[in-house]
């Protein structure tokens, strides 16, 4: 059997050669597929050096595939129908759409952004599963391999072109109590607030945790300290410490305004000016044109404006 030099083969070929087993006229292939007659033929005479055959010959019934022509037609229909598949866009839908999402994410991140979009999923992708992770130190490692697919939180990120991100919203500081604790009735000053007791989100994944934080940062500036009493890992029990104790926490405004919602808590503003920060989705640069994820994108942004 000849060896084919694929080499020798490109698309344009196979078009014009699926041209000629069709139409059998070197004219009618031509016009077929937008080619001159003599281009057509220069293709014809490639193509038969590539195959080693003549393909098509020529009789009083004008041309005929010859046994080796014949045996092209169907495997050449279908290669030809493949490389279309491939090269089309794809259209999601996303209820058909199936497998994991894996999520990198805060518990603050889960309890104000996830519950609305989780159900916008469960809705529009039922097949759809979604796996959510800490925000940790190898995180970027893992959107780099794909372990993960999204982030979502205050990521440090590498000025390259590797990972795309997108604002989700601006957050600031509140400070938040039990709705009875004496503070409420005499007011929040500077003195008053490195008086009390007060409670603390570590970052996660960074042990051992940080005896300075951007908030002791700016007290520090003005020359004052405030007592950390507590330090937890997560969000998660800090109403039901805060209606127990006298305690006093600053928290992102959302959730502080969602704790405040379910639990008798009282939200006061900082006695100083604490800035605020970006709340970003982080995704590798590889996702940035899959359709599943922009529809993931697009629905996380479209949640979140009800957020501002």
């Amino acid at each position: 059997m000849h060896e084919i030099d694929l080499s020798q083969l490109d698309l344009n070929l196979l078009l014009v050669l699926y041209a000629l087993l069709q139409e059998r006229n070197v004219t009618n292939a031509g016009e077929k597929i937008g080619l001159s007659q003599s281009a057509t033929s220069h293709a014809l005479q490639r193509l038969r050096q590539v195959f080693n055959d003549p393909l098509l010959v020529r009789s009083k019934k004008g041309m005929l595939l010859t046994p080796c022509g014949l045996s092209l037609v169907e495997p050449l229909e279908k290669i030809l129908l493949n490389i279309e598949q491939l090269i089309k866009p794809t259209v999601f839908e996303p209820k058909t759409a199936q497998g994991t999402i894996a999520l990198a994410v805060s518990d603050y991140a889960t309890v104000l952004i996830l519950p609305m979009v989780l159900k916008e999923i469960s809705q529009q992708a039922p097949q759809l599963n979604i796996e959510c992770h800490h925000w940790r130190g190898d995180t970027l490692d893992n959107l780099r391999d794909g372990a993960i697919n999204l982030g979502l939180g205050v990521p440090n990120l590498p000025g390259t072109e590797e990972f795309k991100s997108q604002k989700l919203f601006v957050e600031n500081y509140v400070c938040v109590v039990r709705a009875d604790h004496p503070i409420t009735q005499t007011g929040l000053t500077l003195e008053s607030y490195i008086a009390l007791a007060h409670g603390f989100i570590t970052p996660i994944n960074v042990v051992p945790s940080p005896t300075k934080t951007h908030i002791d940062n700016v007290l520090s500036n003005l020359g004052v300290k405030r007592r950390v009493m507590l330090k937890l890992p997560h969000f998660l029990s800090v109403p039901i410490i805060l209606l127990n104790s006298d305690l006093i926490f600053t928290l992102p405004r959302r959730v502080a305004m969602l704790f405040a919602q379910y639990t008798n808590l009282a939200i006061l503003e900082p006695p100083i000016e604490l800035g605020q920060y970006n709340f970003v989705m982080v995704w590798h640069q590889r996702y940035h044109e899959d359709p599943l994820h922009i529809w993931l994108r697009s629905l996380i942004v479209s949640h979140t404006q009800r957020l501002k």
